[in-house]
């Protein structure tokens, strides 16, 4: 890593207003005040770029060590690894290599290297496999390190005990392979191999002081009982095994915490581990040993610990959650982990208490009583300031309500069919004694088809049903109830399955009957030109991804299954039918069309390039934004036609300078032209990178590496179909079809290669030449995404017409197209390089690739970007019930989900393999779908659903108001879709026709605009805030007319009003509940909030 001092200012690029504050402010408190803090709480609501503002303390308190310290070690710990991921690089500061990431502390050894050699350390790991390892055997890795690391102290040569009592639950084959193998892709840090030896030495030698058992002995003799493989383990040697692992793995976290020499520490949604704040096991003693760490070279110079969290604790308690985290009692802890101290946090408390007494004496009309409570708010403020801070977005917006309109069309419909199956439902559960399923059947259909075996309800349908036990009125109650259970047969034919539940009712009124299903990205939201075909058909205001959130799991299960099949069924059911096709066929009858394939002597695939060869000469010298903008009149987005006239001509002046040796100019239109014209425009006006791109053989950038030949694919021949366009300046054409022109112009407005690397050039100035080829391998591997999805069966039968052939060398010009030109029509009609322009800014940002060179930014825009369009489909299975004489028979049947998915990790439909969350997530966040996504509340702490989302739906309340504002708090994040929309809609795309040129990034310019126009001087306007336009943050409570559940809402909307004046107080449910009845009264709600503690 370079010694090279970091460049402070340029991490400091791009902050907000209120960002630069708070950093200024928080690294005043930690490194300049007389009495500096040295443990700090950054509290910003919700989206409001916490991580962002780490970035900036990072690079200012390495800068103020950098002359001091020898070594700078910066600890990020996160509560789970999706988050760590999202964040990392937000977190990089300029001059900086990378973070070691790892999962676990236990393996720093061979994820961290040379600790000492480098300046400027920065280290990551995850508390819950970092600081729980007592009683624990570990993963294969950690236990092969150390095997290693043991073996080299303790001379443990070739035996066969030391292995087997390391193998665990491992394999016996596996896990030797694994140890022969370890040491060649695994390189243990010195450093860290010596400090293990000397902690292990350490804990041996206090072990025997205490007279106990040491470890080294107790590893002997469990090596002795291990000394030969025995597939079963007794239960005692087991247990011993366990606890002696989870003892040395213990020994080597605790090695590696006194290697690091941390000066700063931060911990994100640490609310997540907080036990470890405060805890006096040894796991907490190992933590703060961390967050205690003092350097005895360096006068008074000790590690700053930041913590980062909307929720630092329980925000508020009710009187059902009083058994579980109290709020005051976790404010309390979380308060006194931060002052460090016993008497400021007893001092701190008599504030909280006269703060509660003044409170109720609200609304009695005694000046004196107001004076007092006005001056204990500002003492509490004060004292909290000292060590936290917290900005606010609601302050901002005119009527205090955070951007946030209820829906008012979501009261769902009751029909006789959802009564028919709620009986069905509960005679089951009657007979089976499984309880009351009201709340369930409310909240999801076909639950004895959908349902997992952790409710109570499946696990006994699923014991009955194997026992074979006779139950008649369990039998009879199927059999009555068989027209309201799923049917494997119905869909197979794609038969309309009724979703046979209100509220999934009400969802798919709001999206697939608008015409979503015709859609395979979400609109721009600054259209270039009038949008054709289906993206003309819909009400483009309106459209944008939905986030489901649920109390139940079976939820996010029944809405992914069940919108998925009918956007599937809408779009390909006629084409089914008409070929005879049934839902299993369609991924094994419907073949790809856009495949490199070969046929006799000739390379069949070359049209495909029209949409994946990224035309460097097209991308600079037409730009659709900037005609469009020209043509656009009185905030009026220009047609189709004007634009596609315009660069109609940009495009035959182009032709005119191609210069080619030979082609004839009689005889049949040569097709060869579609894929040649942009090769030699850019061998005419941009060789170099050309050539230096597509002679390139590393395959992390050569064209020929982004196809890999697969036995179920025709690809095995994309590196032919690549040399034979490395030819096309040598080729001897015949005369250009009449329509060349045409196809090219599109290629200009939509080929997703070429559209990808303008929007890629967008984001920069300029890219020097030397390195341009790196920026058209990263939007050629772009354009692979976009080839995954035109090749989805269901993508190919919605955008064909019937006539079409399937042969990918079928001419263009006539009524039937090739599919190539049918996709290039499609984008065309989508707008696509709107779409993209929009995409890639906000990729740019929320990546943190700002301060990277033009083609590090590039590769890591095309990952993203890929990511999304490759997502593959994923597979979810329902329990089919059927009766075969008085047997009730159970079979599991697999569904495709791609329109809708649930959060989480899945199995793909065609290979099983494994999706994580994350890659959900950033598809989620793309254009692209899923549309909608559906999870329950737990674990979505610091994830961002923004960036295509600005309406979520409760489908099951929360019970807190605090817990409603993290769930909305999701979707309302910088630069959300909100606000992008609303900005086009004020001021359109004719704003940008004096002022931008080509290749300029068009959102750059609106939202300095939007900045340079706003009133109030905070940058929350017009980043978190915009409400000059017609879009909102949508709350859809989907619940059935006459529902508790509207009762509950309005308990929760007059609680948000006033929650936050019961801050720090016990009982907080009867205070709030007190204040609320003072508002029936004379006392209006502005003063109360008047004395709400502000920080």
């Amino acid at each position: 890593m370079s010694h090279t001092r970091i460049p402070v200012e340029q991490s400091l690029e791009g902050l907000k207003d209120f960002q630069r504050r708070s950093v200024d402010y928080v690294f005043r408190r930690l490194y300049k005040d007389e009495k500096p803090a040295r443990r700090f709480l950054i509290a910003d609501e919700v989206g409001l770029g916490k991580t962002l503002i780490a970035r900036g303390l990072i690079a200012k308190a390495v800068d103020y060590l950098w002359d001091d310290v020898g070594r700078i070690d910066v600890i990020y710990i996160c509560s789970n690894a999706n988050i760590a991921r999202q964040n990392i690089n937000r977190l990089k500061i300029p001059g900086q290599e990378g973070f070691s990431l790892t999962s676990r502390m236990t393996l720093l050894p061979v994820t961290l290297h040379d600790l000492r050699k480098h300046k400027l350390n920065f280290v990551s790991f995850t508390p819950g496999t970092s600081f729980d390892l007592r009683s624990s055997g570990g993963v294969m890795r950690e236990r092969a390190l150390l095997y290693y690391l043991l073996r080299e102290t303790w001379g443990l040569g070739n035996r066969a005990g030391p292995i087997n009592l390391l193998q665990c639950g491992a394999g016996k084959d596996s896990w030797r392979i694994y140890l022969r193998d370890f040491r060649s892709w695994n390189k243990i840090d010195e450093g860290l191999d010596q400090a293990f030896v000397r902690e292990l030495q350490d804990h041996i030698q206090k072990s025997r002081r205490a007279g106990e058992t040491d470890v080294r002995t107790r590893f002997e003799e469990l090596v002795r009982r291990f000394s030969y493989y025995r597939k079963h383990v007794p239960w005692g040697n087991r247990s011993d095994r366990n606890a002696l692992i989870g003892e040395l793995r213990f020994i080597l976290a605790t090695s590696c915490v006194k290697a690091l020499e941390p000066d700063l520490i931060i911990l994100d949604e640490f609310q997540r581990f907080k036990h470890l704040l405060h805890g006096q096991d040894p796991m907490g003693q190992l933590a703060h040993q961390l967050f205690d760490y003092q350097d005895t070279r360096v006068a008074h110079h000790e590690a700053k610990v930041i913590l980062l969290s909307a929720t630092p604790y329980k925000m508020y308690t009710m009187y059902h959650e009083a058994g579980e985290d109290d709020h005051y009692q976790d404010f309390i802890d979380t308060v006194q982990f931060l002052f460090d101290s016993e008497e400021r946090t007893q001092s701190f408390r008599e504030l909280l208490r006269a703060y509660r007494l003044e409170l109720y004496r609200l609304g009695n009309h005694d000046d004196e009583s107001l004076h007092r409570l006005e001056q204990i708010k500002e003492r509490i403020e004060e004292s909290l300031r000292s060590i936290m801070i917290r900005t606010e977005r609601l302050a901002m917006t005119v009527d205090r309500n955070g951007m946030v309109v209820e829906s008012g069309d979501d009261r769902g419909q009751l029909r006789p069919q959802d009564l028919a199956a709620f009986k069905t439902v509960d005679r089951v559960a009657q007979a089976l004694e499984a309880g009351d399923h009201v709340e369930y059947w409310k909240s999801a259909p076909y639950l004895l088809n959908l349902m997992a075996e952790h409710y109570i309800l499946k696990r006994k349908l699923k014991a009955a049903i194997e026992s074979g036990t006779a139950y008649d009125q369990l039998g009879e109650d199927i059999r009555q109830g068989m027209d309201t259970l799923l049917s494997r047969q119905a869909i197979g034919k794609y038969q309309q399955i009724d979703p046979a539940n209100a509220k999934l009712r009400t969802l798919i009124e709001h999206t697939l009957e608008s015409g979503g299903w015709k859609l395979l990205w979400i609109p721009p939201s600054l259209p270039y030109y009038q949008p054709r075909g289906v993206y003309d058909e819909l009400d483009e205001q309106g459209l944008t991804k939905r986030l489901v959130f649920s109390a139940w799991k079976v939820v996010p299960k029944a809405i992914s299954m069940l919108c998925s099949y009918e956007a599937e069924r809408r779009m390909v059911s006629d084409y089914a039918h008409r070929e005879g096709m049934d839902y299993g066929d369609l991924t094994s009858k419907r073949r790809p069309l856009l495949r490199f394939s070969r046929q006799q002597d000739r390379l069949t695939g070359m049209p495909v390039f029209t949409l994946l060869y990224p035309c460097l000469t097209l991308a600079q010298q037409i730009d659709p934004m900037v005609v469009g903008a020209r043509l656009a009149r009185d905030g009026q987005t220009p047609s189709y036609e004007a634009v596609y006239e315009d660069m109609r001509k940009q495009v035959e002046h182009l032709l005119e300078q191609i210069e080619v040796e030979s082609y004839r100019q009689s005889g049949a239109a040569d097709q060869r032209w579609y894929w040649a014209a942009p090769v030699l425009l850019d061998q005419q006006f941009n060789p170099a990178p050309i050539a230096r791109w597509l002679e390139e053989q590393d395959e992390s950038f050569a064209w020929e590496a982004m196809v890999r030949s697969r036995s179920d694919e025709e690809d095995s021949n994309f590196a032919e179909h690549v040399d034979q366009l490395r030819t096309a300046a040598r080729l001897e054409l015949g005369p250009r079809p009449d329509n060349l022109g045409d196809v090219l112009t599109k290629m200009a407005l939509a080929s997703p290669a070429v559209v990808t690397l303008r929007a890629f050039y967008r984001q920069w100035k300029g890219i020097e030449e030397t390195s341009a080829w790196q920026v058209l391998s990263a939007a050629a591997r772009a354009a692979m995404g976009f080839r995954t999805l035109f090749n989805l069966p269901e993508s190919i039968i919605l955008i064909r017409s019937p006539d079409d052939s399937d042969d990918v060398e079928q001419e263009s010009g006539g009524s039937a197209k090739p599919y190539w030109e049918r996709v290039l029509d499609y984008a065309v009609d989508g707008n696509l390089q709107a779409v993209m322009d929009e995409y890639v800014h906000v990729l740019y940002e929320s990546l943190g690739v700002r301060n990277s060179t033009p083609e590090e930014a590039a590769q890591a825009l095309a990952d993203a970007i890929q990511d999304a369009l490759a997502l593959r489909t994923i597979s979810l299975s329902f329990d089919e019930l059927q009766l075969k004489g008085s047997k009730i028979v159970r079979q599991d049947y697999r569904m495709r989900c791609r329109y809708a998915l649930p959060f989480g990790q899945g199995r793909n439909y065609d290979d099983n393999e494994v999706t994580r969350a994350d890659q959900v997530r950033t598809a989620f966040n793309s254009p692209f779908r899923p549309f909608i996504l559906a999870t329950t509340s737990v674990g979505q702490e610091g994830l961002d659903f923004h960036q295509y989302c600005h309406a979520i739906y409760h489908w099951n309340l929360p019970s807190n108001p605090v817990d409603l504002e993290q769930r909305e708090g999701r979707i309302h994040r910088y630069k959300g879709h909100v606000i992008r929309k609303n900005l086009a809609e004020h001021y359109g795309l004719s704003a940008l026709a004096a002022r931008v040129q080509p290749l300029d990034d068009p959102w750059a310019y609106l939202f300095a605009q939007a900045e340079q126009d706003r009133c109030e001087d905070s940058d929350l306007i017009p980043y978190w805030i915009y409400e000059q336009g017609k879009s909102k943050i949508e709350r859809h409570i989907p619940a059935l007319p006459l529902s508790h559940e509207w009762e509950q809402l309005e308990n929760l909307k007059k609680a948000l009003v006033v929650y936050r004046m019961v801050f720090g107080q016990p009982r907080q449910e009867d205070l709030l509940n007190f204040l609320r009845s003072r508002l029936s009264g004379d006392v209006k709600i502005e003063d109360i909030l008047k004395y709400r503690i502000d920080l």
